[in-house]
Protein backbone atom coordinates (compact mmCIF):
# COMPACT_ATOMS: atom_id res chain seq x y z
CA UNK A 1 0.00 0.00 0.00
CA UNK A 2 2.84 2.36 0.92
CA UNK A 3 4.60 1.68 -2.40
CA UNK A 4 1.36 2.22 -4.31
CA UNK A 5 0.77 5.55 -2.54
CA UNK A 6 4.35 6.58 -3.22
CA UNK A 7 3.89 5.73 -6.91
CA UNK A 8 0.73 7.84 -7.12
CA UNK A 9 2.43 10.80 -5.42
CA UNK A 10 5.46 10.51 -7.71
CA UNK A 11 3.31 10.49 -10.84
CA UNK A 12 1.24 13.40 -9.53
CA UNK A 13 4.44 15.39 -8.97
CA UNK A 14 5.83 14.53 -12.40
CA UNK A 15 2.53 15.37 -14.06
CA UNK A 16 2.46 18.67 -12.21
CA UNK A 17 5.96 19.48 -13.45
CA UNK A 18 4.87 18.55 -16.96
CA UNK A 19 1.86 20.88 -16.72
CA UNK A 20 4.11 23.67 -15.43
CA UNK A 21 6.41 23.18 -18.40
CA UNK A 22 3.44 23.27 -20.78
CA UNK A 23 2.21 26.47 -19.13
CA UNK A 24 5.61 28.09 -19.54
CA UNK A 25 5.77 27.11 -23.21
CA UNK A 26 2.27 28.48 -23.67
CA UNK A 27 3.25 31.82 -22.11
CA UNK A 28 6.27 32.11 -24.40
CA UNK A 29 4.09 31.21 -27.40
CA UNK A 30 1.61 33.97 -26.53
CA UNK A 31 4.48 36.43 -26.18
CA UNK A 32 5.56 35.61 -29.72
CA UNK A 33 1.98 35.91 -30.99
CA UNK A 34 1.43 39.32 -29.41
CA UNK A 35 4.84 40.39 -30.63
CA UNK A 36 3.48 40.04 -34.16
CA UNK A 37 1.31 43.10 -33.50
CA UNK A 38 4.46 45.20 -33.72
CA UNK A 39 5.16 44.06 -37.29
CA UNK A 40 4.16 46.58 -39.95
CA UNK A 41 1.77 45.19 -42.56
CA UNK A 42 3.28 46.03 -45.94
CA UNK A 43 0.03 45.12 -47.73
CA UNK A 44 -2.06 48.26 -47.53
CA UNK A 45 -5.82 47.92 -47.56
CA UNK A 46 -7.94 49.66 -50.14
CA UNK A 47 -11.25 51.45 -49.59
CA UNK A 48 -13.22 50.33 -52.66
CA UNK A 49 -15.87 47.68 -51.94
CA UNK A 50 -15.85 44.50 -54.00
CA UNK A 51 -17.76 43.76 -56.05
CA UNK A 52 -18.66 47.25 -57.16
CA UNK A 53 -22.32 47.97 -57.84
CA UNK A 54 -22.07 47.46 -61.61
CA UNK A 55 -20.16 44.17 -61.14
CA UNK A 56 -22.36 42.68 -58.42
CA UNK A 57 -24.46 40.65 -60.89
CA UNK A 58 -21.42 39.22 -62.72
CA UNK A 59 -20.71 35.66 -61.54
CA UNK A 60 -16.96 35.54 -62.20
CA UNK A 61 -13.96 37.77 -61.54
CA UNK A 62 -11.96 39.14 -64.47
CA UNK A 63 -8.20 39.52 -64.03
CA UNK A 64 -5.58 41.40 -66.02
CA UNK A 65 -1.84 41.37 -65.36
CA UNK A 66 0.06 44.20 -66.97
CA UNK A 67 3.76 43.41 -67.17
CA UNK A 68 3.93 42.17 -63.59
CA UNK A 69 7.28 41.44 -61.95
CA UNK A 70 7.79 40.27 -58.39
CA UNK A 71 10.65 39.51 -56.01
CA UNK A 72 10.10 38.00 -52.58
CA UNK A 73 11.02 40.28 -49.65
CA UNK A 74 14.38 39.26 -48.25
CA UNK A 75 15.19 37.14 -51.30
CA UNK A 76 18.38 37.19 -53.32
CA UNK A 77 19.26 40.52 -54.89
CA UNK A 78 17.76 40.87 -58.38
CA UNK A 79 16.18 37.39 -58.11
CA UNK A 80 12.74 37.62 -59.72
CA UNK A 81 10.00 35.12 -58.96
CA UNK A 82 8.00 36.69 -61.81
CA UNK A 83 9.44 38.67 -64.69
CA UNK A 84 7.30 40.95 -66.86
CA UNK A 85 4.22 38.70 -66.95
CA UNK A 86 1.17 39.85 -68.97
CA UNK A 87 -2.13 37.99 -69.38
CA UNK A 88 -5.89 38.42 -69.25
CA UNK A 89 -8.52 36.14 -67.73
CA UNK A 90 -12.12 36.87 -68.63
CA UNK A 91 -15.00 36.46 -66.22
CA UNK A 92 -16.05 32.82 -65.95
CA UNK A 93 -13.04 31.33 -67.71
CA UNK A 94 -11.33 28.12 -66.60
CA UNK A 95 -7.57 28.64 -66.70
CA UNK A 96 -4.74 26.15 -66.18
CA UNK A 97 -1.28 27.30 -65.10
CA UNK A 98 1.47 24.89 -66.14
CA UNK A 99 5.25 24.94 -65.89
CA UNK A 100 8.17 23.22 -64.24
CA UNK A 101 9.02 23.71 -60.57
CA UNK A 102 10.17 27.24 -59.77
CA UNK A 103 8.60 28.77 -62.87
CA UNK A 104 6.39 31.12 -60.84
CA UNK A 105 2.99 29.37 -60.86
CA UNK A 106 2.40 29.49 -57.10
CA UNK A 107 3.76 33.03 -56.92
CA UNK A 108 1.19 34.09 -59.49
CA UNK A 109 -1.74 32.72 -57.52
CA UNK A 110 -0.42 34.41 -54.37
CA UNK A 111 -0.62 37.73 -56.21
CA UNK A 112 -4.14 36.90 -57.42
CA UNK A 113 -5.16 36.24 -53.81
CA UNK A 114 -3.32 39.42 -52.82
CA UNK A 115 -1.06 37.72 -50.32
CA UNK A 116 1.62 39.89 -51.94
CA UNK A 117 1.63 42.96 -54.15
CA UNK A 118 3.52 43.13 -57.43
CA UNK A 119 6.99 44.69 -57.29
CA UNK A 120 6.25 46.37 -60.60
CA UNK A 121 3.43 46.34 -63.11
CA UNK A 122 -0.24 46.18 -62.24
CA UNK A 123 -2.87 43.58 -61.31
CA UNK A 124 -6.40 44.56 -62.31
CA UNK A 125 -9.58 42.94 -61.00
CA UNK A 126 -12.73 43.79 -62.95
CA UNK A 127 -10.85 46.69 -64.52
CA UNK A 128 -9.69 48.24 -61.22
CA UNK A 129 -6.29 48.05 -59.54
CA UNK A 130 -6.46 45.18 -57.03
CA UNK A 131 -4.78 47.38 -54.41
CA UNK A 132 -7.77 49.71 -54.39
CA UNK A 133 -10.22 47.09 -53.08
CA UNK A 134 -10.95 46.25 -49.47
CA UNK A 135 -9.03 43.06 -48.72
CA UNK A 136 -11.85 41.59 -46.64
CA UNK A 137 -14.11 41.84 -49.70
CA UNK A 138 -11.53 40.20 -51.97
CA UNK A 139 -11.09 37.37 -49.46
CA UNK A 140 -14.85 36.89 -49.33
CA UNK A 141 -14.97 36.64 -53.13
CA UNK A 142 -12.10 34.12 -53.37
CA UNK A 143 -11.99 30.41 -52.54
CA UNK A 144 -8.48 28.94 -52.39
CA UNK A 145 -7.62 25.25 -52.31
CA UNK A 146 -3.91 24.74 -51.69
CA UNK A 147 -1.64 22.04 -50.29
CA UNK A 148 -0.77 24.38 -47.39
CA UNK A 149 -4.23 24.51 -45.83
CA UNK A 150 -4.50 23.03 -42.36
CA UNK A 151 -6.97 21.09 -40.28
CA UNK A 152 -7.82 22.26 -36.78
CA UNK A 153 -8.32 20.47 -33.44
CA UNK A 154 -12.08 20.50 -34.00
CA UNK A 155 -14.59 17.97 -35.22
CA UNK A 156 -14.60 16.97 -38.88
CA UNK A 157 -17.99 18.66 -39.15
CA UNK A 158 -16.55 21.93 -37.85
CA UNK A 159 -13.43 21.66 -40.02
CA UNK A 160 -15.63 21.45 -43.11
CA UNK A 161 -18.19 23.96 -41.81
CA UNK A 162 -15.50 26.63 -41.45
CA UNK A 163 -15.85 27.13 -45.19
CA UNK A 164 -19.07 28.98 -44.40
CA UNK A 165 -19.19 29.72 -40.65
CA UNK A 166 -22.77 30.99 -40.85
CA UNK A 167 -23.88 27.46 -41.78
CA UNK A 168 -21.51 25.47 -39.55
CA UNK A 169 -24.41 23.72 -37.80
CA UNK A 170 -26.16 22.69 -41.04
CA UNK A 171 -25.34 18.98 -41.15
CA UNK A 172 -26.96 18.31 -44.54
CA UNK A 173 -24.92 21.07 -46.20
CA UNK A 174 -21.75 19.73 -44.59
CA UNK A 175 -22.53 16.18 -45.74
CA UNK A 176 -23.09 17.44 -49.28
CA UNK A 177 -19.78 19.34 -49.20
CA UNK A 178 -18.01 16.23 -47.86
CA UNK A 179 -19.40 14.17 -50.73
CA UNK A 180 -18.24 16.67 -53.34
CA UNK A 181 -14.82 16.90 -51.71
CA UNK A 182 -14.49 13.11 -51.68
CA UNK A 183 -14.32 12.87 -47.89
CA UNK A 184 -17.65 11.12 -47.31
CA UNK A 185 -16.37 7.55 -47.73
CA UNK A 186 -13.61 7.66 -45.14
CA UNK A 187 -15.73 9.75 -42.73
CA UNK A 188 -18.41 7.05 -42.85
CA UNK A 189 -15.81 4.50 -41.69
CA UNK A 190 -14.94 6.48 -38.56
CA UNK A 191 -16.71 5.39 -35.39
CA UNK A 192 -17.83 8.94 -34.57
CA UNK A 193 -18.25 10.08 -38.17
CA UNK A 194 -18.47 13.85 -38.57
CA UNK A 195 -18.20 14.22 -34.79
CA UNK A 196 -14.65 12.81 -34.81
CA UNK A 197 -12.26 15.28 -33.19
CA UNK A 198 -9.00 15.84 -35.04
CA UNK A 199 -5.75 16.19 -33.06
CA UNK A 200 -7.41 17.00 -29.71
CA UNK A 201 -5.21 18.57 -27.05
CA UNK A 202 -4.28 15.86 -24.54
CA UNK A 203 -1.97 15.64 -21.57
CA UNK A 204 1.08 13.51 -22.39
CA UNK A 205 2.37 11.70 -19.31
CA UNK A 206 6.14 11.45 -18.99
CA UNK A 207 6.19 8.31 -16.84
CA UNK A 208 5.78 4.64 -17.63
CA UNK A 209 2.26 3.43 -16.91
CA UNK A 210 2.04 0.21 -14.96
CA UNK A 211 -0.28 -2.62 -15.91
CA UNK A 212 -2.56 -1.77 -12.97
CA UNK A 213 -3.15 1.69 -14.45
CA UNK A 214 -4.62 0.49 -17.77
CA UNK A 215 -8.04 1.87 -16.85
CA UNK A 216 -6.48 5.31 -16.46
CA UNK A 217 -4.84 5.03 -19.87
CA UNK A 218 -8.15 4.08 -21.48
CA UNK A 219 -9.69 7.25 -20.10
CA UNK A 220 -7.19 9.38 -22.01
CA UNK A 221 -8.62 10.79 -25.19
CA UNK A 222 -6.49 9.44 -28.03
CA UNK A 223 -5.48 11.66 -30.93
CA UNK A 224 -7.28 11.02 -34.21
CA UNK A 225 -5.09 11.70 -37.21
CA UNK A 226 -5.72 11.10 -40.90
CA UNK A 227 -3.28 10.62 -43.80
CA UNK A 228 -2.36 13.29 -46.34
CA UNK A 229 -4.82 12.29 -49.05
CA UNK A 230 -7.75 12.25 -46.64
CA UNK A 231 -6.65 15.58 -45.16
CA UNK A 232 -6.78 17.10 -48.65
CA UNK A 233 -10.27 15.67 -49.13
CA UNK A 234 -11.44 17.38 -45.93
CA UNK A 235 -9.88 20.68 -47.02
CA UNK A 236 -11.49 20.28 -50.46
CA UNK A 237 -14.83 19.68 -48.73
CA UNK A 238 -14.31 22.94 -46.84
CA UNK A 239 -13.88 24.66 -50.22
CA UNK A 240 -17.18 23.25 -51.47
CA UNK A 241 -18.78 24.47 -48.24
CA UNK A 242 -17.29 27.87 -49.07
CA UNK A 243 -19.31 27.95 -52.28
CA UNK A 244 -22.54 27.90 -50.26
CA UNK A 245 -21.81 31.46 -49.10
CA UNK A 246 -22.85 32.76 -52.52
CA UNK A 247 -20.01 35.31 -52.55
CA UNK A 248 -17.29 33.38 -54.42
CA UNK A 249 -16.25 34.78 -57.81
CA UNK A 250 -12.73 33.33 -58.08
CA UNK A 251 -11.63 29.76 -57.33
CA UNK A 252 -7.90 29.04 -57.04
CA UNK A 253 -6.70 25.43 -56.82
CA UNK A 254 -2.92 25.37 -56.32
CA UNK A 255 -1.74 21.76 -56.03
CA UNK A 256 -4.64 21.16 -53.65
CA UNK A 257 -4.86 17.57 -54.91
CA UNK A 258 -1.16 16.67 -54.78
CA UNK A 259 -1.70 13.86 -52.25
CA UNK A 260 -4.59 12.28 -54.16
CA UNK A 261 -4.26 9.47 -56.66
CA UNK A 262 -5.04 10.35 -60.32
CA UNK A 263 -8.59 8.99 -60.06
CA UNK A 264 -9.29 10.98 -56.89
CA UNK A 265 -7.88 14.13 -58.48
CA UNK A 266 -9.98 13.64 -61.61
CA UNK A 267 -13.13 13.25 -59.48
CA UNK A 268 -12.29 16.36 -57.44
CA UNK A 269 -11.73 18.54 -60.50
CA UNK A 270 -14.92 17.18 -62.09
CA UNK A 271 -16.89 18.25 -59.02
CA UNK A 272 -15.19 21.65 -59.02
CA UNK A 273 -16.10 22.17 -62.68
CA UNK A 274 -19.71 21.26 -61.92
CA UNK A 275 -19.76 24.00 -59.28
CA UNK A 276 -18.42 26.53 -61.78
CA UNK A 277 -21.70 28.35 -62.49
CA UNK A 278 -19.92 31.35 -64.00
CA UNK A 279 -17.11 31.48 -61.45
CA UNK A 280 -13.59 32.14 -62.71
CA UNK A 281 -11.35 29.15 -61.97
CA UNK A 282 -7.55 28.93 -61.95
CA UNK A 283 -5.99 25.48 -61.58
CA UNK A 284 -2.34 24.71 -60.86
CA UNK A 285 -1.46 21.02 -61.03
CA UNK A 286 1.38 18.88 -62.32
CA UNK A 287 -1.16 16.36 -63.64
CA UNK A 288 -2.98 18.60 -66.10
CA UNK A 289 -3.69 16.23 -69.01
CA UNK A 290 -7.26 15.46 -67.94
CA UNK A 291 -8.05 19.17 -67.54
CA UNK A 292 -6.73 20.67 -70.78
CA UNK A 293 -9.83 19.93 -72.87
CA UNK A 294 -11.94 21.95 -70.43
CA UNK A 295 -9.60 24.97 -70.28
CA UNK A 296 -10.47 28.23 -71.99
CA UNK A 297 -6.86 29.33 -71.61
CA UNK A 298 -3.61 27.54 -70.71
CA UNK A 299 -0.82 29.74 -69.35
CA UNK A 300 2.63 28.16 -69.64
CA UNK A 301 5.40 29.49 -67.39
CA UNK A 302 9.17 29.10 -67.67
CA UNK A 303 12.02 30.78 -65.75
CA UNK A 304 9.86 32.81 -64.44
CA UNK A 305 8.12 34.28 -67.46
CA UNK A 306 4.94 33.57 -69.34
CA UNK A 307 6.24 31.93 -72.52
CA UNK A 308 3.02 30.61 -74.10
CA UNK A 309 -0.73 31.01 -73.78
CA UNK A 310 -3.72 29.63 -75.61
CA UNK A 311 -5.89 26.53 -75.90
CA UNK A 312 -4.51 23.00 -75.84
CA UNK A 313 -4.99 22.59 -79.59
CA UNK A 314 -3.19 25.85 -80.32
CA UNK A 315 -0.22 25.11 -78.08
CA UNK A 316 0.18 21.55 -79.39
CA UNK A 317 0.84 23.04 -82.84
CA UNK A 318 4.14 24.41 -81.51
CA UNK A 319 6.33 21.25 -81.53
CA UNK A 320 9.35 23.02 -80.06
CA UNK A 321 7.25 24.82 -77.45
CA UNK A 322 7.41 24.47 -73.67
CA UNK A 323 3.81 23.24 -73.31
CA UNK A 324 4.32 20.61 -76.02
CA UNK A 325 7.38 19.33 -74.15
CA UNK A 326 5.65 19.26 -70.74
CA UNK A 327 2.59 17.53 -72.16
CA UNK A 328 4.58 14.69 -73.71
CA UNK A 329 6.79 14.26 -70.67
CA UNK A 330 3.61 13.75 -68.66
CA UNK A 331 2.14 11.45 -71.31
CA UNK A 332 5.21 9.19 -71.15
CA UNK A 333 5.02 9.09 -67.36
CA UNK A 334 1.40 7.93 -67.44
CA UNK A 335 1.87 5.46 -70.30
CA UNK A 336 4.96 3.79 -68.85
Amino acid sequence: MFQHSESILRRAFENGMHELGELWRGINFMKRIYGLSNITNIIKDGDLPYPTTHQSEVAGMSIDLRNVSFSYPGGKLNAKALDDVPFSIKSGQLVILVGSNGSGKSTLVKLLARLYDASSGQVLVDGQDIQGYKMVDLRRATASLTQDHHLYPLSLSENIGLGNPTQVSETNMILDAAKKGGADSFIAKLKQGLSTILDPQTVQYSVMVQASDKTQVEKLKKTTDIPGGERQRVVASRTFMRFTSGTVKLVIADEGSSALDPEGEWELFKNLREERQGKTMVFVTHRFRHLTKFANVILCMKDPRLVESGTHNKLMKIPDGEYFKLYYIQAKAFDS
